[in-house]
C-alpha cells in the first residue's frame, strides 16, 4: 500500500484561490488597524475637549449625585442681572410720539383757553369710579363757581375743555369698556401705549399734542385723584395777565436725583447726570401756555425723556430759560384726604387745586362744600 500522502498547500506552484486569499486577509488586517488608530485619537480628542469644558464649568455642576444635590439645596439664591445707572438708559424707555386712536369730537372752533388733560388708568374699576366722580364734580358745567364764570365779562368767553388720557390695558374686555366709556362721554383720548407707570412720558407728551392742535393758550396737566376748580384757575390767569412762556404749578424747589436701581423715581445718570433736578412743577398740577409746546415737543430730540415726565420737563424749563411759577393757591399733601374734612371755609376758600390721593368720597365731600361756600356768597374776602 503506498505511503499516506500528506497535504502541503505550499508545495509546488501556488494557485490562484491561495493568493486571493493571502492578498485579502492582509487588506482586511490593514483595515482593523486603521480603525483602532482612529478611535484611540477620536477617543484622546473628546477627553481633551471634556478637560476644557470641566475646567470652564461652575463647581456645583462638575460634581454630580448626592453631593451635588445636597450643595444645590445650600447655594445662595441666583443674583439679578447688575443694572449699570451710570452708563446705561435705565429704566429705558422706548419714547415715541403717539397720536390717540380714540378721542373726542370737537364742534364749533377750536380756540379753547385752556385744555384740562388728565392722566388716569386704563385698567380697572377703581379708575373708571375716579372719571365718573371727576365727571360730577369738578369737571363739570353745571357748577356754582362755572355759571358765576360766565357771568363775569373778563371770563364768559373763555372756553375750556377737560379730556383724560389713557393708554391700552392689554386686556380685550378691559380696552373695550374704556373705548365704550370714550363714546358715550366724549371726552377721553386712548394712545396705542402701554398704560404703566413707566409710560407716563409717552402719556404725558400723547396730551399735549392733542392739546396742541386745538388752538388753546394753556393746559393743565393733572391726574385723577385731584380736585380742581377750574373756573378758578381760569381767573388766575387772567388776573396774571394771561402771562406768555408761563410754567407754573406746585413747585418742587430742590429734589435729589434717586440712582437706586427699581426706584419708582430712579433714573440713571445716562438721562441725567446732575445730583439734583432743576426746581419742578409736581405731576399733579402743571400749567403750561402754548407757546412753550413747539420747545418741549423739540427737545426730545435734545435729550432722551426719562419716565418721571413732571422732573423731565422742568430739565427742559431750565434749559429753555424759562421761570419756574410756584402757584400758593396749589397745594399736594399725601394725606390731603383727610385734610379737607377738617379745613375751616377760609381754608378751603384759598386753594383752587387739591393733591393728591383724594378718593371719590374725599372728592364728593370737597365738592359739596364747595358748592355750598358759592350758593351763599361765602368768597375768601368775607370767610370765618
Amino acid at each position: 500500500m503506498p505511503p499516506l500522502a500528506v497535504f502541503n498547500p505550499f508545495r509546488g506552484r501556488p494557485s490562484r484561490f491561495w493568493i486571493i486569499l493571502l492578498v485579502s486577509f492582509q487588506l482586511l488586517f490593514d483595515v482593523v488597524v486603521i480603525m483602532l488608530h482612529s478611535r484611540s485619537s477620536a477617543f484622546k480628542r473628546q477627553v481633551e475637549f471634556d478637560n476644557v469644558v470641566h475646567a470652564q464649568l461652575p463647581t456645583v455642576l462638575k460634581i454630580r449625585g448626592p453631593q451635588a444635590r445636597q450643595m444645590n439645596a445650600n447655594k445662595e439664591p441666583t443674583k439679578k442681572p447688575t443694572i449699570d445707572m451710570v452708563n446705561d438708559y435705565q429704566p429705558w424707555i422706548d419714547f415715541k410720539f403717539v397720536y390717540p386712536e380714540v378721542q373726542p369730537i370737537i364742534l364749533g372752533p377750536r380756540d379753547f383757553y385752556l385744555v384740562v388733560v388728565v392722566n388716569s388708568g386704563a385698567k380697572g374699576d377703581e379708575f373708571r369710579q375716579r372719571r365718573t366722580k371727576i365727571r360730577e364734580t369738578w369737571a363739570s358745567k353745571r357748577t356754582c363757581e362755572y355759571a358765576n364764570a360766565m357771568n363775569n365779562t373778563k371770563l364768559k368767553d373763555l372756553k375750556w375743555i377737560l379730556v383724560f388720557v389713557l393708554g391700552k390695558a392689554g386686556v380685550e374686555v378691559e380696552d373695550k369698556r374704556n373705548i365704550d366709556e370714550a363714546k358715550l362721554h366724549n371726552d377721553m383720548i386712548i394712545g396705542d401705549i402701554n398704560d404703566n407707570y413707566l409710560n407716563n412720558i409717552l402719556k404725558f407728551y400723547m396730551g399735549q399734542l392733542w392739546a396742541s392742535l386745538l388752538g388753546t393758550k394753556y393746559t393743565l396737566k393733572t391726574d385723577d385723584d385731584v380736585y380742581v376748580r377750574i373756573p378758578k384757575i381760569i381767573e388766575y390767569l387772567v388776573s396774571e395777565g394771561s402771562p406768555p412762556c408761563f410754567y407754573g404749578g406746585e413747585t418742587y424747589p430742590n429734589s435729589g436725583v434717586a440712582r437706586w436701581a427699581g426706584g419708582k423715581w430712579s433714573i440713571s445718570k445716562k438721562y441725567f447726570d446732575e445730583p439734583k433736578f432743576p426746581p419742578f412743577n409736581a405731576g399733579a398740577f402743571i400749567i403750561i401756555s402754548a407757546d412753550l409746546l413747539g420747545s418741549l415737543f423739540n427737545y426730545v430730540y435734545i435729550r432722551k425723556p426719562f419716565h418721571t415726565d413732571d422732573a423731565y420737563v422742568g430739565v427742559a424749563m431750565r434749559d429753555f430759560k424759562v421761570k419756574v411759577v410756584h402757584i400758593l393757591s396749589f397745594d399736594i399733601k399725601n394725606n390731603m384726604a383727610a385734610l379737607i374734612r377738617t379745613k375751616n371755609n377760609c381754608d378751603i376758600l384759598k386753594l383752587i387745586a387739591y393733591g393728591h390721593k383724594v378718593d371719590t368720597g374725599a372728592m364728593q365731600h370737597l365738592h359739596g362744600r364747595v358748592e355750598d361756600l358759592c350758593h351763599n356768597s361765602i368768597t375768601l374776602q368775607n370767610c370765618k
